[in-house]
């Protein structure tokens, strides 16, 4: 169960944030889109999400200047699994596209239902 969570997608593409909508919020989870050049548009920045979807490309942005995101679990969407030393951890999560999104679910839900984002 994933109710009471917030996941927010950093850019990417609308489909995207239409079809974890579909999926995710009539289990009670928040979707949220957040386009780099409007970062405060939809989340404030006091408001911590549960899970950030990130393209590859994005990936160092999307928590730059926003206090507690850098802890945030993250699946990045990109051409190549990518292990960095500076950002990657065992939170981090990688598809590599193209994918389906039914494994972008799986890996958000695997995520969410961890105890450490339990509330």
């Amino acid at each position: 169960m994933v109710n009471g969570q917030h996941v927010v997608v950093f850019d990417g593409l609308n489909e995207t944030e239409q079809v974890l909508k579909a999926i995710l919020e009539p289990q009670g989870c928040r979707v949220n889109r957040i386009r780099q050049q409007h970062s405060g548009d939809i989340t404030s920045a006091e408001e911590v999400p549960s899970i950030l979807v990130v393209h590859d490309e994005d990936a160092s942005h999307c928590t730059k200047d926003k206090p507690g995101w850098n802890k945030v679990p993250k699946i990045v969407i990109g051409s190549v699994k990518k292990r960095s030393t500076s950002n990657t951890d065992q939170s981090t999560h990688f598809l590599v596209q193209p994918f389906h999104y039914a494994e972008l679910i799986d890996s958000i839900e695997s995520i969410l239902q961890q105890p450490q984002l339990n509330h």
